[in-house]
């Protein structure tokens, strides 16, 4: 183990704790959002004597204007023994992601500016997830009258269950867009619209790729309510569009259009249900695409001592390809997942995969328990498998189909709206296609993370 990224964040997360530990004064009832542009403190305009803090939070101007200041910075702390089922491959590394942002809202207008600094320490080949010395995450106009809502510019997106389009919430790095979007609000259904384009980050500051042109999405996510039942579906069409991609069938321009549907909601107050089916088509290089994807995903919920006990179960299919020497391509893109697809061991991506995945959580006001299993399997024995930046890490090199177990648990402790930390680790044991593809040993994986919010 790296003894210098190991000391590195044992410090660091012994000065958050007495950092965090002096922030007794923040707002309360509040709970930070993951994405701090939807954090609303327009609570403290009638609060009395204001601490410092809270003057800070809530800058009133005018009879309908504010100012926020805010960030966060967190720490990760990560192991790897026997990364990527190669024997002898251990790494470990400190991760540092800070961000500041400041917001400005008047009337039916928002004005937000995020800035993101992310470093790395001890890490013997740094991926472009790991490192963006200083960059905008966010800074976008927007303009919410209830009715419409307007907004362009840079911005974090999640849509639906966040296994299409994610900002990517795991990594080090945010992924971050640079477009246009359009909402329309009417009784139980919101009608969006957007262009965007990804924005490519580079290590150094102010050094990211900008409307470039390489690589875009657009397209419409709809969604309809039936508030009697407690249920929604969402159908949406997305078009993307990238200059090179790289499969087991080879590596040429895509341009891919996607169909979807999602059906979530309660069954009742303690049962809810998630689905969700994706059909995609277009053209990859001469070649024509043929993609499908179909989860679900079932979550009983149940009071339990102080606490509530959650099992999960889910399980999906992913195409892949089914002939690489034919003229179509049916391997499935997941265009922007979330980061952590399977835990923050991230070893597979969504493609070419059908797995099978229990868990159960236990909750409290501070803590949080979770454990998972996951099984693996290629959905095609002729495509080969698939990172969780959708590289192709694992060519096709046999028959088998099974790849492997997934063990995994996590544990979260809050010691404050602003303060918490965390650990997880899993452990990889490697299948019939892992052992025939010459790789002989399991992985394991363990993090370490402490965040604070101000």
């Amino acid at each position: 183990m790296n003894n210098k990224a190991a000391l590195t964040f044992f410090i660091l997360g012994f000065f958050f704790y007495q950092l965090g530990a002096q922030v007794v004064n923040e707002p309360k009832p509040f709970a930070y959002g993951v994405l701090s542009q939807y954090d609303d403190f327009s609570f403290l305009r009638n609060v009395q004597n204001r601490n410092t803090y809270d003057k800070i939070k809530f800058i009133p101007f005018g009879e309908n204007g504010s100012l926020s200041f805010g960030g966060s910075y967190r720490t990760q702390f990560e192991y790897f023994n026997d990364q990527d089922f190669i024997e002898g491959a251990t790494d470990s590394w400190v991760l540092g992601r800070l961000m500041l942002h400041a917001d400005v809202r008047h009337d039916n207008w928002q004005f937000f500016a995020q800035l993101n600094s992310s470093s790395i320490v001890s890490k013997e080949n740094p991926s472009p997830v790991d490192r963006d010395e200083l960059a905008f995450n966010q800074l976008f106009l927007k303009y919410d009258d209830d009715n419409w809502v307007f907004k362009v510019g840079r911005e974090n997106l999640s849509y639906g269950s966040s296994r299409i389009i994610s900002f990517r919430e795991g990594p080090n790095v945010r992924r971050y867009f640079d477009g246009v979007n359009v909402i329309r609000r009417l009784d139980k259904i919101k009608l969006e619209a957007f262009y965007y384009q990804i924005v490519g980050t580079n290590p150094f500051a102010f050094d990211n790729d900008v409307l470039d042109g390489d690589e875009y999405i657009f397209g419409t996510y709809n969604t309809f309510s039936n508030s009697s039942r407690n249920q929604n579906l969402d159908i949406y069409y997305l078009k993307f569009g990238k200059d090179e991609v790289r499969y087991q069938q080879g590596t040429a321009e895509e341009n891919r259009h996607s169909l979807g549907l999602r059906y979530f909601g309660n069954i009742h107050s303690k049962l809810s249900f998630n689905t969700e089916f994706l059909y995609q088509f277009g053209e990859f290089g001469e070649t024509d695409i043929s993609a499908w994807t179909a989860s679900v995903n079932l979550a009983y919920k149940m009071a339990l001592g102080s606490g509530n006990l959650t099992f999960d179960l889910k399980s999906e299919i992913i195409s892949g390809d089914d002939n690489p020497m034919d003229n179509e391509l049916n391997t499935f893109n997941a265009l922007y997942p979330r980061g952590a697809y399977f835990g923050r061991i991230a070893q597979f991506g969504p493609a070419n995969l059908i797995d099978v995945h229990p868990s159960l959580t236990y909750s409290t006001n501070k803590w949080t328990f979770f454990t998972d299993y996951v099984a693996f399997w290629r959905e095609s024995t002729d495509d080969g498998i698939y990172g969780a930046g959708l590289n192709l890490s694992y060519e096709d090199l046999n028959d088998e189909q099974f790849i492997a177990h997934q063990v995994g648990a996590a544990l979260s402790y809050n010691f404050s709206a602003s303060l918490s930390f965390g650990m997880e680790s899993n452990y990889l044991i490697r299948g019939d296609f892992i052992e025939a593809s010459g790789l002989g040993t399991n992985t394991l994986h363990f993090l370490c993370e402490a965040q604070l919010k101000f």
